[in-house]
């Protein structure tokens, strides 16, 4: 390998680098701007023709997706979105997608509901600045905090205020999940 070409390879891995920063930075930026009714800081992390998917099924474009967040929030009082953890997985120079796993702590007029999740994510560079592209959210429980005491191994543990309660989507519908359920984890604890 020549000198140019080693320039040129360590010039892409520092690309990378700062490119992993920033998207982490974006996943950093985006529980504030929720739990601090930021609309305006909130539009700035989508790309214009993202879609959001949770709760109420999907909804495209950057203004539906920032609708949609200003309706949810009114539904709760304060919040504390956590993020755990980010993977990342580029798929070329300006998109990447990302599972991150999270939980909020959302204030309810009937007490603290607490979620667990996982985004799975799709972003993409756009105007020079890295956006979510994609979001989708898999549960593995929305409830009421004195509900998750006693419910948290029961198959339905998506309890979401005003919405009919539904089957959570971690870890049952994981493959992995169920090959662990049918062989060695068979009459383990919550299975």
């Amino acid at each position: 390998m020549s000198a140019a070409d080693d320039l040129q390879e360590v010039l892409r891995r520092l690309r990378r680098i700062e490119d992993r920063q920033a998207l982490a930075d974006l996943l950093s930026r985006y529980g504030p701007a929720i739990d601090d009714r930021d609309v305006e800081a909130l539009r700035e992390l989508f790309t214009a023709d993202a879609t959001f998917d949770s709760v109420g099924g999907p909804v495209t474009g950057r203004d539906e997706v920032v609708d949609h967040y200003i309706e949810r929030m009114r539904s709760f009082g304060p919040s504390y979105h956590i993020p755990h953890s980010q993977v990342v997985e580029f798929v070329g120079d300006d998109e990447a997608t990302g599972v991150v796993c999270a939980h909020a702590e959302l204030a309810h007029e009937d007490g603290a509901f607490w979620v667990a999740l996982r985004y799975h994510d799709r972003y993409r560079r756009e105007d020079g600045t890295w956006r979510f592209a994609h979001r989708k959210v898999l549960q593995l429980y929305a409830m009421p905090l004195a509900e998750l005491v006693s419910d948290m191994g029961h198959p339905v543990r998506k309890r979401w205020p005003h919405q009919a309660d539904a089957p959570a989507e971690l870890p049952e519908s994981l493959p992995s999940w169920a090959t662990w359920v049918e062989g060695a984890g068979a009459g383990a604890h919550g299975t």
